[in-house]
């Protein structure tokens, strides 16, 4: 590497952030120090016809949210959601038509509340502090409260981010005095974390004090057992399953079968896990069928719809009227490997009230399991209330993971399509170019 590669490579990329000071409060930003390492999620809001000191211009890739249905903006005007990509960072965008492909913006790049969906939401910019400054900003007495002056940004330099400021008028404000509204912290981008995520867990299941826990978005299924004294032994299966947008607590659920496997269920699909004699893990797709809320009930599995209907916010239409499903209930023929109906009222309201939380378990002896934070489990005797907590990120063994999902194309159940598209070759006829004979 030559002088100069190194030399670009090595000099600090930087980034200013504006952050609200609704966002310090909330608790969405660190109370950072300059020195600080900190993650931020970020939209950025175009320049408007007052310029700010907390302005800033960079070249990026944009790329619309597809399929996410426009908002409309203070002024009326329809506003697209983007994601762009610049070098060490991305945000959020929204402007008044579609943008794809390299562009430079203008504007203030603002951290918004923390979330944990993925869906429309690029990663989080990570960096260093390296200054922070306190930005006030003139406001003006309204009607029904104050307003803010676009472009009377004042800065004022700070070591961190204040603990005794207000962000809002207090009553002895005046119309023009100057408002504390946030901090700009400027980051350095060439900072990388060494650290390894934390695993996330989503949802839990038991039996017998052996618990499995499903990731709350990744493919990734801990089996933990807990039936001897000591530290838990666990082990880490990666499935061969997609990466889900984590849009609520948990994108998947776990239903414990017995000691030797569990259900994962999700609105796309269903499958069953089992454990072979050396500690394999055979996974088993049954249906590409699914549903939010799913439960065991006496070792079958059920699939919880709705009898009423909702409102609901569709990514495409915005607020929607949402049927109620046909059949409350459906059960999973483990045969035909199919959706049933159930029309059976009693049976209805005894798997509706099996259906639990997904974070929650309640095992054989009335031990409650249920996740705690982001990766640790806590266990409570019901008989005697002692409280222990295993953490989920610390040793496990690796293990291994076998596709049990018949071959469609060998099935029995598609014989007869795989019939009605298939050609016989005893059917086909070759011909042959005749023959050429010389005198």
């Amino acid at each position: 590497m030559n002088d100069q590669v190194r030399e670009v490579i090595q000099r600090p990329r930087t980034l200013r952030v504006f952050v609200p000071g609704w966002v310090i409060g909330d608790g969405s930003f660190p109370r950072a120090a300059v020195g600080d390492v900190v993650d931020v999620s970020l939209v950025l809001y175009s320049a408007g016809d007052a310029p700010s000191v907390c302005n800033e211009t960079r070249t990026a890739i944009a790329c619309p949210a597809y399929g996410r249905a426009p908002v409309t903006g203070p002024d009326g005007a329809l506003r697209w959601l983007h994601l762009v990509y610049g070098d060490g960072w991305s945000s959020q965008w929204w402007t008044d038509s579609a943008v794809r492909g390299p562009v430079t913006l203008t504007g203030v790049f603002s951290a918004d509340l923390e979330d944990d969906r993925g869906q429309d939401r690029p990663g989080k910019v990570y960096g260093r502090a390296r200054r922070i400054h306190l930005v006030e900003r003139r406001v003006s007495r309204l009607d029904n409260g104050w307003g803010q002056i676009p472009g009377s940004d004042r800065l004022s330099e700070v070591g961190a981010v204040p603990n005794d400021v207000s962000w809002w008028p207090t009553g002895t404000t005046r119309d023009g005095d100057f408002v504390a509204v946030g901090v700009l912290v400027e980051l350095d981008l060439n900072t990388r974390s060494d650290s390894t995520p934390p695993f996330r867990a989503g949802a839990v299941a038991v039996h017998e004090n052996i618990v499995w826990v499903m990731h709350a978005s990744d493919p990734t299924l801990l089996r933990v057992d807990a039936s001897h004294g000591g530290p838990p032994n666990i082990v880490r299966y990666t499935l061969p399953l997609p990466i889900e947008n984590l849009d609520e607590l948990w994108t998947r659920r776990v239903h414990a079968d017995g000691n030797d496997g569990c259900w994962i269920t999700s609105p796309h699909d269903i499958h069953r896990c089992t454990l072979t004699g050396d500690g394999e893990l055979n996974l088993d797709r049954y249906t590409t069928a699914g549903g939010r809320v799913t439960t065991v009930h006496q070792h079958k599995l059920y699939v919880l719809g709705r009898s009423r209907a909702w409102l609901s916010n569709n990514r495409r239409h915005g607020t929607v009227r949402t049927e109620p499903d046909l059949h409350r209930l459906h059960a999973l023929d483990d045969t035909t490997r199919r959706l049933i109906p159930v029309t059976d009222p009693e049976l209805e309201r005894t798997v509706t009230k099996a259906a639990t939380r997904a974070d929650v378990a309640v095992d054989t002896d009335g031990t409650t399991w249920s996740i705690v934070g982001r990766e640790k489990l806590r266990r409570i005797n019901q008989q005697t209330s002692d409280t222990s907590t295993v953490p989920l990120s610390g040793p496990s063994r690796t293990g291994v993971v076998r596709i049990a999902t018949p071959d469609p194309y060998s099935d029995p159940i598609n014989a007869a399509l795989l019939a009605a598209i298939t050609v016989d070759p005893t059917r086909l006829k070759t011909t042959h170019p005749p023959t050429e004979t010389k005198d």
